[in-house]
């Protein structure tokens, strides 16, 4: 069982579809389902058990059942539809919880398929199940930097020595790169030099309705630890708990706009389990300062932060 998560764009589907040619020929079948509209566990064993049932005289009783008579791949898309919203990451909506059971089931029984799973979030049990598991593998999708020089100079850009700058300010991400560029051609005539002269603020434009959607996820927890993390300049040192004059956010939907939501500080064990959910959404990343480790907010998603709370 693979597990592919990050953010929502990042390239998680392409990288699954430009896999299945090279391992095709390893499967006896390959199904890819969505899970964009999460239908319940029931319904989606229903659909897999249709597929495979006309290899089998008799239809066998469970999928799994049928990852042990056959060389399968099945792929899950959206996975992140089956989890509660605005609770710490990967946690099952209610009645849901038989995924949970399949992927334990594919984790701990003897078969011969694979399950890849890609996700915004990674499922919140999946730790406990690869420690069971050495089979079990979860990729966190960073972005292409790499490879997103040759996909701005599709984009007519000029300025190329400053394309690094650009690619490496916007992680890489091949949907915001996508959307940046073409601010930069409507804005600045294509210019990078002219967008780039003042990188003090990050400009999001049309990002913010993808970042929306990531931040309408984070349970208020996460909310308050990343308008933390976003008023810091640098990685920071979760075993100091935040200065509580930080701890003020506004109220978005308040009538007045100095209203404030005032939120208590929180313990230390709520933060650290709030850092590990928002590393699970691929928000904060970890960073190793020799001995030491320091945590830090996704740039793109500090700024979206400022500018929402100030």
């Amino acid at each position: 069982m693979i597990t592919i998560y990050g953010l929502s764009g990042i390239g998680k589907s392409q990288l699954a579809v430009k896999l299945i040619p090279e391992i095709q020929t390893e499967f006896d079948y390959i199904i890819w389902r969505s899970l964009g509209n999460a239908p319940t566990f029931s319904t989606l064993q229903t659909q897999l058990k249709q597929f495979f049932s006309p290899s089998q005289p008799t239809p066998l009783p469970t999928i799994i059942d049928y990852f042990r008579s056959d060389r399968c791949l099945v792929i899950l898309d959206d996975l992140q539809n089956i989890f509660k919203p605005g609770e710490l990451a990967g946690q099952y909506l209610a009645g849901y919880e038989d995924y949970g059971k399949f992927f334990k089931q594919v984790a701990t029984t003897p078969h011969q398929s694979c399950l890849i799973l890609l996700s915004w979030e990674k499922p919140r049990d999946f730790t406990a199940l690869s420690s069971q598991n050495r089979l079990l593998q979860a990729f966190h999708l960073q972005g292409i930097e790499p490879q997103a020089a040759n996909f701005l100079q599709e984009k007519r850009l000029t300025d190329e020595a400053r394309w690094s700058e650009l690619i490496t300010l916007y992680q890489g991400h091949p949907t915001w790169l996508n959307i940046i560029a073409a601010a930069i051609v409507e804005l600045c005539n294509g210019s990078v030099t002219e967008f780039l002269s003042d990188t003090d603020n990050i400009f999001l434009g049309d990002l913010e309705p993808l970042l929306s959607s990531h931040l309408e996820r984070l349970s208020e927890l996460e909310i308050q630890v990343s308008h933390w993390l976003a008023s810091e300049n640098e990685a920071v040192d979760i075993s100091t708990p935040p200065n509580p004059q930080r701890n003020l956010l506004p109220q978005p939907d308040a009538q007045e706009p100095n209203q404030i939501l005032r939120l208590e500080t929180p313990s230390k064990s709520d933060l650290w389990q709030a850092i590990q959910s928002l590393s699970r959404r691929g928000l904060v990343e970890k960073v190793a300062l020799g001995a030491k480790v320091r945590f830090r907010i996704n740039p793109v998603f500090q700024q979206y932060i400022r500018s929402k709370f100030g």
